[in-house]
């Protein structure tokens, strides 16, 4: 077998993997939050909030980390060689990594404050409390979005249309929460969703790329949850209100002129990623098809 042989049938792995990636996170996802959707309609239960709601909610949010596990364990060692849990934990951050990490954190409160005028200490106390169920119910889908899926369509892709397609596929996989009544989702019209979900993964890859550390990108995607937490909730006396006007979309633009230069400059020296080693890729999958 010739090395182009080997590097299609590389690719072809690739694909696969990618294609058992959404797959699986689609699937664990969506059966869960159908379930709420079916109690909603059919059995007057399971209503945003109730005790019983947050069993399904929070088991279909670990769709993408879940759905990483599985491939990890599926094909292991050919996506990383280190413990699962010591892939979430990650490397320590360099200096920068950690400034990126703190300005992104501020800006998230200095973002409320200023595009939602939400100030007072009791609402940041509460955030604080509630931030480990905001790390389960929205963290943890960074060790598929950005862990996996990310590095693994840079190889297919180039740097920044990959970030672009991670937005996209977030924003799809969240449509369950449009039917659900009193999620954020319920609050906002696909289109703009969409596009603020493109600005995150700008600035969640930002995150993850500066810092190497998957850890720090998932408290930072909880701390995000959690901050506007305080807006549509919090700040509206516990009712879903989310008014965006003209100062929010500046606030976000901002954010977005800020993250997608960093990953521009990024991907300066950046192609498409190439397929390491593929001959050994291909002839360590082979070997293990063999010893089955």
């Amino acid at each position: 077998m010739g090395t182009s042989d080997y590097i299609s049938t590389g690719k072809k792995i690739l694909h696969i993997q990618v294609g058992l990636f959404l797959f699986y996170t689609f699937s664990i996802t969506w059966a869960m939050w159908s379930v709420i959707i079916i109690g909603n309609i059919y059995f007057d239960t399971l209503w945003y909030g109730e005790p019983l709601f947050w069993i399904p909610m929070l088991l279909g949010a670990l769709g993408p980390p879940i759905a990483t596990f599985i491939l990890c364990k599926q094909f292991r060692g050919e996506f990383t060689d280190v413990p699962f849990w010591k892939f979430i934990i990650g490397p320590k951050p360099s200096k920068s990594g950690w400034w990126i990490f703190l300005f992104y954190t501020a800006w998230r409160l200095i973002m409320v404050w200023i595009a939602f005028g939400v100030n007072e200490s009791i609402a940041f106390l509460y955030m604080l409390i509630n931030l480990p169920l905001f790390m389960i119910g929205g963290g943890l889908e960074e060790v598929g979005w950005r862990g996996y899926l990310q590095p693994q369509l840079e190889k297919i892709f180039t740097y920044i249309p990959s970030v672009f397609i991670v937005g996209v596929i977030w924003s799809l996989w969240h449509i369950p929460l449009w039917f659900i009544e009193g999620t954020i989702q319920s609050a906002l019209s696909f289109g703009t969703y969409t596009l603020l979900a493109i600005i995150l993964s700008f600035s969640l890859t930002t995150i993850y790329t500066k810092t190497k550390n998957l850890f720090l990108t998932i408290f930072s995607h909880a701390w995000f949850n959690g901050c506007i937490g305080l807006v549509v909730y919090i700040g509206s006396d516990g009712y879903l209100e989310l008014d965006i006007q003209w100062v929010v979309f500046v606030v976000f633009a901002m954010e977005f002129f800020v993250s997608f230069l960093m990953v521009f400059f990024k991907a300066q020296g950046l192609g498409k990623v190439k397929l390491e080693c593929p001959e050994e890729q291909v002839k360590l999958r082979e070997r293990k098809l063999d010893n089955k």
